[in-house]
């Protein structure tokens, strides 16, 4: 089973299941996690969603290229919108990635198109894709990396094919938290957990906003935050929400999550 989805007191963890391949990325990942998204967006149990490899060794070393060998041109052009970057890059819910070992390619694709970046001290981050004689393939990579890290480190990365390990990519801000590889699972419940205490449409409403950010001026971006905010105020417990701020309690209807789901995998 190349794709593995376990649901959890509001927590979706998507695993990348192939540690003998690295967790390179083929035809039935992709197309699971068509299928997997399409689970998690209609699910409102789930509110957030974690990504990430089996094993310690790779987050995943990205695409399968003896998969790609006999692929024509136009082929690529078509299959550009199914990659798993663009899948993961399209969920409503907050998403985050996280990367122990290897997280090259398309893997890494994969951890750009997510919202939260988090990696063990063992991760290694490159895009080896210009080594082969092409570029990073269809999931954004090249647009993605300098609105993160600036055109200089994009250059260095796509370009000269270099590696870096997880201290390095903190700094230029490619990851946004690194821990020790023994602590990785436990930080990123934990911050994981946090958010699906929260109500689902805020996460979504504030996601939202959040990118425009990067992809707009700051007057329409505050017209949109304006719009959502005044949204915001329909939802039918927003007063229970002042009182229990009032009175030092959680808000009953938002913390509720399910305490265990089925484990349901492609």
């Amino acid at each position: 089973m190349d794709l593995k989805l376990i649901v959890k007191k509001g927590v979706a963890t998507i695993t990348l299941n192939r540690p003998e391949k690295r967790n390179a990325i083929n035809k039935a990942i992709r197309d699971g996690l068509i299928k997997v998204m399409a689970k998690i967006e209609s699910d409102e149990e789930i509110k957030v969603v974690i990504l990430t490899g089996a094993g310690t060794k790779s987050f995943s070393s990205g695409a399968d290229i003896f998969e790609t060998k006999s692929r024509k041109p136009f082929e690529k052009r078509y299959q550009v919108k199914n990659e798993a970057a663009n899948t993961i890059r399209n969920c409503s819910k907050p998403v985050i990635s996280m990367m122990k070992g290897y997280a090259l390619g398309g893997g890494l694709e994969m951890a750009l198109a997510s919202d939260i970046r988090i990696a063990a001290d063992n991760t290694i981050l490159g895009f080896p894709e210009i080594n082969r004689g092409w570029i990073p393939a269809g999931g954004g990579g090249t647009q993605v990396l300098p609105r993160l890290v600036g055109e200089g480190n994009a250059m260095r990365l796509i370009l000269g094919g270099e590696f870096i390990e997880a201290k390095e990519a903190l700094r230029i801000g490619l990851v946004d938290i690194v821990y020790p590889l023994e602590e990785l699972e436990k930080e990123v419940y934990n911050l994981a957990g946090k958010m699906a205490t929260k109500r689902l449409q805020a996460l979504q409403l504030g996601k939202s906003a959040i990118k425009l950010a990067s992809r707009t001026n700051l007057d329409i971006g505050l017209e949109y935050e304006k719009e959502l905010i005044t949204l915001c105020y329909t939802f039918p417990d927003r007063e229970e929400g002042i009182q229990a701020f009032k009175e030092g309690r959680d808000v009953p209807t938002l913390m509720k999550t399910n305490e265990a789901r089925s484990d349901y995998n492609d």
